[in-house]
This record gives C-alpha cells, sequence and structure tokens, in this order.
C-alpha cells in the first residue's frame, strides 16, 4: 500500500515574523504569519507544488521572490468587472437570472481561493491546473471539472476582449485541455437513461394533483421540465386539431430560436382538467396546489368550526407568510416534488413487503428522465429524424443522446446476417 502524500506545514519564522513553507527543500515566505493572506498564498503553493509533482517552481526564485512582473490588475477584479458585466446579461425575459449566473459563482469562487489576490497575468496554465486539481479533490466529475475550467477560460476570454488584461494570458490558459474519460482520478458520471413507464405510473399517486397533471403533461409531449413548468393558454395555438405550446422563454430563446410543441389529443384533454381564471396564468400552480390541500382537508373536516377555536386561530396565524407559494413551479422545486414521492412510494411499498407482498422499490429517477423516455419511444416507432423532429433538436447527434438505439432492432438484424 503506497505511502500518503506529506504536505509541509506553514511554520512561523519568528525571526522575521512571516509565514514560511518548504517545499522540495526550497523555502517560500507567504506574507506576515497568522494573516489570512499568508493562508491563500500557502494554498496556493501546495497546490502548484502537487500539480508538479512536487517539483521546485521554476517561476519562483529561493526565498519565495515572484520572477514574473507585477500587474496593475489582480485576478479579484477581473472577476469583479466581469461579475458586473454577467449579472445583467444573463437574465431571462422577465429579469430572473439563469442558471449560467449560479454555474459562474461556482466557478470564480473555487479560483479566488486560490488565486484572488494574484496578479491576473501570472493565471496560467500551471495556476489552471491547480485549480482543476482541486475541483477534482472536491470530489467534482470529470465533466463537471471540465465544463467549469472551459467558464474560466471564458471569463479570462471576455477580460481580453474588454483590455483589461493582454490577449496571451487567454491564449496560455488554451493549452490546457480537458480531463479524458479513464485518464484522471475525477470519476464519470452515469448517462441520463430513459425513465421506465411503470416506475412513473408508480410514482404517480404520491404526488398531488398539480404535480402529477404537470408529470403527465411531460409523458404526452416532449417538452423538458422547465418548459412544461412556464406552460399558459396564451402561448397555445388551439386552432388546429392538434394544439401548438410555443413557450415565450425556453433554452434557445436568447439564440432567436423558436421552439413549437405539439399537443396531441390525450395532453389536450389533460388540460382540461386544469381550468385557469386568465389566460396569462400559468397552468400547474403551486398555489393551487395549496388552495386544493385546504379544500380537501377542509372537506373530511368531521368536528365543526366552533367560533372560539376560530378566534384564536386567527390570532395564531401570522398575516404574513415567511414563504408564500408560488405563481409557478421551477425545475428544483419539480425535482424535490418527485423525489419525496419517491420517497413515500417505497415506504408504502416496504410496507407491504412486509406483509407478505412482493418488495418492488422504485429506483430514483428525474422528470428529465421523462423526455428521454419520450425520444426513445418515438425513435423506435419511427426513426431517427423522427425523434430529432419531435424532440427540436438541429442535428441528430444531440438526438442521439436523448434516445438511445434500438437494440431490439439491431438484435434481429445480427440474428438473421450475423
Amino acid at each position: 500500500m503506497p505511502r500518503p502524500i506529506s504536505i509541509p506545514k506553514l511554520t512561523h519564522h519568528k525571526a522575521s515574523g512571516k509565514a514560511v513553507v518548504r517545499l522540495s527543500g526550497i523555502a517560500l515566505y507567504c506574507g506576515v504569519y497568522g494573516t489570512l493572506q499568508a493562508k491563500a498564498e500557502y494554498d496556493r503553493a501546495v497546490a502548484e507544488w502537487l500539480a508538479r509533482n512536487r517539483t521546485p517552481d521554476p517561476n519562483r526564485q529561493p526565498g519565495g521572490t515572484p520572477a514574473l512582473p507585477p500587474s496593475s490588475i489582480s485576478v479579484n477584479e477581473v472577476f469583479l468587472a466581469f461579475w458586473r458585466h454577467s449579472e445583467p446579461y444573463y437574465r431571462t425575459p422577465d429579469g430572473k437570472p439563469t442558471s449560467q449566473l449560479a454555474e459562474y459563482r461556482q466557478t470564480i469562487r473555487a479560483i479566488r481561493e486560490l488565486y484572488g489576490l494574484e496578479p491576473a497575468t501570472s493565471f496560467g496554465p500551471l495556476a489552471l491546473k491547480a485549480v482543476r486539481q482541486k475541483m477534482v479533490s472536491d470530489g467534482l466529475s470529470r465533466s463537471e471539472v471540465n465544463r467549469r475550467v472551459a467558464l474560466a477560460r471564458r471569463v479570462f476570454k471576455w477580460a481580453v476582449s474588454e483590455e483589461l488584461i493582454p490577449f496571451d494570458v487567454h491564449d496560455r490558459l488554451t493549452a490546457v485541455t480537458g480531463l479524458q474519460k479513464g485518464r484522471s482520478e475525477a470519476p464519470d458520471c452515469e448517462p441520463v437513461t430513459p425513465v421506465d413507464d411503470v416506475h412513473v405510473e408508480a410514482t404517480l399517486p404520491f404526488l398531488n394533483r398539480q404535480v402529477r397533471g404537470l408529470i403527465q403533461f411531460m409523458r404526452w409531449t416532449e417538452c423538458r421540465p422547465g418548459e412544461a413548468c412556464r406552460l399558459r393558454r396564451c402561448d397555445i395555438d388551439q386552432e388546429a386539431s392538434v394544439w401548438i405550446y410555443r413557450p415565450a422563454h425556453h433554452k434557445n430563446s436568447h439564440r432567436g430560436k423558436t421552439r413549437e410543441i405539439p399537443i396531441g389529443p390525450k395532453a389536450q384533454a389533460l388540460l382540461a382538467c386544469f381550468p385557469t381564471d386568465f389566460a396569462g396564468n400559468y397552468v400547474f400552480s403551486p398555489q393551487r396546489a395549496v388552495d386544493e390541500l385546504h379544500a380537501e382537508r377542509t372537506k373530511e373536516r368531521k368536528t365543526p368550526r366552533f367560533p372560539s377555536h376560530m378566534i384564536r386561530n386567527s390570532k395564531k396565524r401570522s398575516p404574513i407568510q415567511a414563504r408564500p407559494p408560488g405563481d409557478r413551479y421551477t425545475t428544483e422545486v419539480l425535482d424535490r416534488a418527485v423525489q419525496r414521492a419517491i420517497e413515500r412510494a417505497n415506504k408504502s411499498m416496504a410496507k407491504k413487503a412486509d406483509n407478505g407482498f412482493p418488495d418492488t422499490s422504485i429506483p430514483v429517477w428525474t422528470p428529465n428522465q421523462i423526455r428521454h423516455a419520450h425520444g426513445t419511444t418515438v425513435r423506435r416507432l419511427f426513426g431517427l429524424e423522427a425523434a430529432q423532429c419531435v424532440l427540436g433538436h438541429e442535428k441528430a447527434d444531440v438526438t442521439q443522446l436523448y434516445a438511445e438505439r434500438n437494440l431490439t432492432l439491431a438484435s434481429r438484424i445480427a440474428s438473421e446476417i450475423g
């Protein structure tokens, strides 16, 4: 069994009052001992030392003096300028921040911890590799690490376009290639597979009516979870026998592309069960789910409402709710509702298994897998081109990621000519 890597500790140089660490026999001074700057400099030095396989840094002289010239702008200042640009830029038409903004925040935080106070011109390939290694040590998957490294390069590319840093800073970062499968310590995520229709049916009884209708709408169309959550009647064209849903905001709306989702007879009958007061209201609403829950509890109430109880309860209730229900579901809320329903379904099945029934627990699945299942079914019945048209992909290569190949057809061909 190999011995664990021994990392030198940060020590106090009493004569100068500085913090010092010895890496490969070279003493590196990291500023005043006990300060945050010294700790950050120590973390950077150790990260780079490990990225170089515990070899000395050629860009530093003995004693910790950087060989690179200082710069007038630091990495933190580059990130601050980029954040002022990205906050109003990465917004949906209704003014809400997109998920891209949160992804940039996570990437920037990882770099700031190691190189926030360093000059931006000194952030090179080795520094980017050190940040990448830290992401791997934090347990991120290989694809996620590669995606965040690409986002980091994009930040410095924007800084070059704004003439904040020299153009060669970004050029040097492009030399860092992505982590290859099976050749890094980062784990690989399992591919997203279609969810079995039996598992969806077993989960539906444990969802409220609004979420259950939302899941059913996704099953009978090929829309994404975010598009189903934003469904409004004013966005549906009902002139033809097959309705067309054109969401006002979708994944590629910022690229100027349109999105058209056909709504067949089953989905039309489903929407008839979810009327709204106005065409601009969302079809599936958490607020209506809460109202339906309260109405159901009132209907099943056994004891009468005594006036004294009503007065006492009105005094207990706060006129302003801390977290009032929203007017529409989000993808995060939808995922959480499905996971909780799966847990309740598995608990119910576990009780039946104790009473002699077979144990048929439901595996964990997400709403996005419904789209994969729909694409796989269309591809099996109508071919790859039909699946590409239904899923709304411009290239068939993307469709193959969503719709699995028809293994039954390939097996039949192999049995005849193989």
